[in-house]
């Protein structure tokens, strides 16, 4: 590996690092806007947990976690994805054309739902069906405006 690697590979962790920390301070200070307590943003599954119960219902929660884990468990179950003896991941032809449609079916829900939880987001912070479009395409950029703006929280219908 030489120098040059070694260094873009450093810069690449340091920035994931500071854009994970920038994610965790900005869901850290949109709960305690919310009532939460901010420490939830530290926890990675309850930070998702927690921002579902702020701006939607939990039960889409699950909902969203079920449909991520079906879409991963069909696409493995439907032999698209393969792992060769070196663990590098190569795609074959479906073997189940059933599991492959579960996984399809599963994915277009998660994707779904991501857009609409991005959506409510944005409504139960008051700002607009526009902005929640910016939260899912730069959510760094759109989560740290709601967490460190004048953005207030209103527990939505």
């Amino acid at each position: 590996m030489s120098f040059a690697n070694t260094s873009t590979m450093s810069q690449y962790a340091l920035s994931s690092i500071v854009m994970c920390a920038i994610l965790v301070l900005s869901h850290w200070r949109m709960f305690a806007k919310a009532g939460e307590k901010g420490w939830k943003a530290l926890i990675p599954l309850y930070s998702d947990y927690t921002l579902f119960k702020l701006v939607w219902t939990t039960k889409s929660f699950w909902i969203y976690m079920g449909s991520a884990a079906a879409c991963g468990i069909f696409t493995a179950l439907s032999g698209q994805i393969v792992f060769d003896a070196s663990g590098q991941i190569y795609a074959v032809a479906p073997s189940n054309f059933l599991f492959g449609m579960i996984a399809y079916v599963a994915s277009i829900v998660f994707v779904i739902y991501t857009v609409l939880l991005a959506i409510r987001t944005a409504l139960a912070y008051g700002k607009k069906m526009l902005f929640g479009l910016g939260i899912l395409i730069l959510p760094i950029i759109f989560k740290a405006i709601l967490a460190f703006g004048s953005a207030t929280y209103h527990k939505p219908r």
